[in-house]
């Protein structure tokens, strides 16, 4: 009878034990990292959008130049090229502060 008790009781204790820890770690874990991946994603996503957008502005600005000629059109080239990394640094400067 002892040994019946026994054995029952640390089964139970066994099995709600594992049931616990098993309901605990899966859903902590993964809502943390459905989180991490989504938050990963939407940084992305922003910086490949500015990314873009300092393009298309680099792009813009070749554009114009290419209707100028000689002199006035190698500093306009040099004026975009210098604006387009003017602009890439002040993006990268909340990433460069992050880390």
């Amino acid at each position: 009878m002892k040994r019946g008790i026994w054995i029952a009781l640390v089964m139970g204790t066994m099995i709600s034990g594992a049931a616990a820890i098993g309901v605990d770690a899966q859903s902590s874990s993964d809502t943390a990292v459905a989180t991490h991946v989504q938050r990963a994603t939407t940084l992305e996503l922003a910086r490949r959008a500015q990314r873009e957008g300092i393009d298309a502005r680099y792009q813009a600005d070749r554009a114009r130049c290419d209707a100028l000629g000689g002199l006035r059109r190698d500093n306009c080239l040099i004026d975009a090229h210098a604006h387009k990394g003017r602009a890439m640094l002040e993006a990268a400067v909340p990433y460069a502060q992050r880390s």
